[in-house]
């Protein structure tokens, strides 16, 4: 009997599967990438630093020599030691377009992130924001021109794609399957309506919607989520559009240790338990899906009666992971192989459980 309830639990985690590949995921292959370069809105582009003067001394220049003329940069220094004040103030006598916001050590325990960004946010002189990390490069000199072309009739927010440089190592191939992962995922909900989240290493959004909406409230004591918890209170299925093309995207410096990027996942899986409803719903379908399906598989494996079923199963999860994750890979441009992902795909349920366990189990997570 308990081998017929293992069968059954197999097939509704397949079909559930399927389902997100076929209609979330597979949604990428039918998204036109339309823009019109010809509207060209004043933009604000917002970086926080804290430490990160190696690293601003590499992206100040890419992004004053954008193919856009209608922008100002924003640095807000926060809580630096490094250098990184000197230096900025020292370039910005140079250069007009760059200013600088100073945050210093705030006593209200709040998310320091969240309040260099929200500093720098109101000093913003433009209502169109776009946002990146210090240590992001813009993949073109068109990255600011493509996403401030998406601010189109009612949108507010405009989802962005952050790839992770290719270096050959375990480590960064799990790091870039693993953001690959969360694209597809956050940009195809998005395409279908139901945006959930966006990366702060690429992101734009109004600066009206934000403080008519009091900003990062009721989140500024929480740490991380400062990009998508902001999405998750406020993208609807009217306000959001996606960027994908490659002349949008960024390019991040991958964590080179394992403790590291550990760390880091543990901060973002920390605050997702603060989405909305329907956001943990969809999510928690897709993730909890996939682990029984991988596990009951397992367990097929040993009946003699049901393994055939079994094989069966896996395969048509697989086609339809195949079609859709293939699609999306020369869609984004992305720079890792289908079999790296299929590899990264095996491995998924064991890593998504012991981060999992550890986000709830560690309270230790802080920004910088």
């Amino acid at each position: 009997m308990y081998q017929e309830i293992i069968l059954g639990l197999a097939v509704c985690a397949a079909i559930i599967q399927v389902f997100y590949h076929l209609y979330y995921f597979l949604g990428i292959a039918f998204h036109k990438e339309g823009f019109d370069i010809n509207e060209h809105k004043p933009v604000s582009v917002i970086v926080c630093a804290h430490n990160e003067m190696e690293n601003l001394e590499k992206l100040i220049p890419i992004i004053l020599q954008q193919n856009y003329h209608l922008f100002e940069l924003i640095i807000v220094n926060d809580r630096s030691f490094d250098g990184t004040y000197e230096y900025l103030e020292e370039l910005k006598k140079k250069e007009p377009k760059l200013r600088v916001v100073t945050a210093e050590e705030n006593r209200s325990n709040l998310d320091y992130k969240k309040y260099a960004l929200t500093l720098g946010i109101k000093a913003a002189s433009h209502d169109y924001l776009i946002f990146t990390d210090a240590d992001c490069r813009p993949t073109t000199k068109n990255w600011i021109l493509h996403l401030q072309s998406k601010f189109v009739e009612k949108t507010d927010f405009v989802l962005g794609i952050s790839q992770y440089e290719k270096k050959d190592t375990l480590l960064n191939l799990l790091i870039r399957a693993e953001t690959f992962y969360t694209a597809i995922q956050y940009i195809s909900f998005a395409i279908r309506k139901n945006p959930y989240m966006g990366i702060g290493r690429n992101l734009a959004y109004k600066k009206s919607v934000f403080l008519d909406n009091k900003g990062f409230h009721p989140y500024m004591f929480i740490i991380g989520g400062d990009d998508d918890l902001i999405v998750n209170k406020l993208a609807n299925n009217t306000n959001t559009k996606v960027s994908i093309s490659f002349d949008s995207q960024t390019v991040s410096i991958p964590e080179t240790s394992f403790a590291a990027w550990i760390s880091q996942k543990k901060r973002h899986l920390s605050v997702s338990r603060f989405y909305s409803s329907k956001s943990i719903f969809n999510l928690s379908m897709l993730n909890f899906s996939q682990l029984v399906l991988f596990f009951s598989v397992i367990l097929l494996a040993f009946s003699e009666q049901y393994y055939k079923f079994g094989i069966w199963i896996i395969l048509a999860r697989y086609l339809a992971l195949v079609l859709s994750y293939n699609i999306a890979i020369r869609k984004f441009r992305y720079n890792m192989t289908l079999w790296e992902i299929l590899f990264f795909d095996l491995i998924y349920p064991f890593y998504y459980i012991f981060v999992g366990l550890q986000s709830f189990r560690n309270k230790n997570i802080r920004w910088k």
